[in-house]
């Protein structure tokens, strides 16, 4: 039987000409797709990094059960990125930790919510993520903390991220900082996910997604393909390090692993175009 077409998307061919750009001029923490700041509300210090009060919870849960949940399987099933999880075991007996994972598409972080179940990871997100509306309202549901836009809002997103790894809770950050559209390879890593394990004295747990091909085009020839999470084993802090040390040790080892993930399952080693001269 032939499988369906994927929708046409119009901008797909503009955003993966903007990450080939990009990938030239060596700035891969550029967001390649279009960002619409009108759609957002502003994240302030009111902002429920720490759910409170009986009616908030109720309604956060609810949402959570009834559409962001069935809304996840879909995502992750097989009409969709037909998800293979390989490496679950690494997760096992690890409750507090800072999951990292390369940044390829808007739903990913579904597909590790899915994997990592029944502690499923909060996210953290740019303030653009903090959008209006019901699809809004199911973001912030299914645990999405959008980092804050002026410093009281920075200090209560710190408030909560704490609130949440000394609660046993996990969270979830793109250390590449924008997505790129089924980008494969791995890129520079920024600090903040490395920091924020050291000073919390959890460990780091590397995802990275590879793709599958699906044999299923949209109308402008590309493949939308199929993904695999690997979750790679924990890197946990040296007790008798500084958190300084630690944040660095953890994000050059999260690097190496995610680059021999890439060899080892595309065959070779990642190869990126030398920047222009200047």
């Amino acid at each position: 039987m032939k499988e369906r077409p994927v929708e046409t998307d119009p901008t797909r061919p503009q955003v993966l000409a903007s990450i080939a750009e990009y990938e030239r001029a060596g700035t891969f923490d550029r967001h390649a797709d279009p960002v619409d700041y009108s759609l957002a509300l502003p994240v302030t210090s009111d902002f429920p990094y720490i759910r409170k009060g009986m009616r908030q919870k109720s309604l956060a849960f609810f949402r959570r059960v009834f559409e962001v949940y069935p809304f996840t399987r879909r995502v992750c099933g097989k009409h969709m990125f037909n998800v293979r999880v390989e490496g679950r075991e690494n997760l096992r007996g690890i409750g507090a930790a800072v999951l990292t994972c390369n940044h390829v598409n808007k739903f990913d972080c579904l597909v590790v919510q899915w994997a990592c179940r029944p502690n499923r990871p909060f996210v953290v997100g740019a303030p653009f993520n903090n959008m209006k509306g019901h699809f809004g309202d199911l973001m912030r549901a299914g645990g999405m903390l959008p980092l804050g836009e002026d410093l009281a809002a920075m200090r209560a997103f710190d408030a909560g991220v704490r609130y949440h790894l000394a609660h046993g809770k996990r969270i979830l950050i793109y250390p590449e900082q924008a997505m790129w559209w089924y980008y494969e390879k791995p890129r520079p890593m920024k600090d903040g996910a490395f920091t924020i394990a050291a000073r919390n004295k959890v460990p780091v747990v590397p995802l990275f997604i590879t793709f599958r091909p699906s044999g299923r085009f949209d109308g402008n020839g590309i493949e939308h393909k199929f993904f695999t999470l690997h979750v790679m084993p924990p890197i946990y802090p040296d007790e008798n390090a500084s958190y300084r040390e630690n944040a660095t040790r953890m994000k050059e080892e999260n690097m190496r692993l995610c680059r021999e993930k890439y060899k080892e399952v595309y065959g070779h080693e990642p190869e990126y175009p030398a920047p222009p001269e200047a």
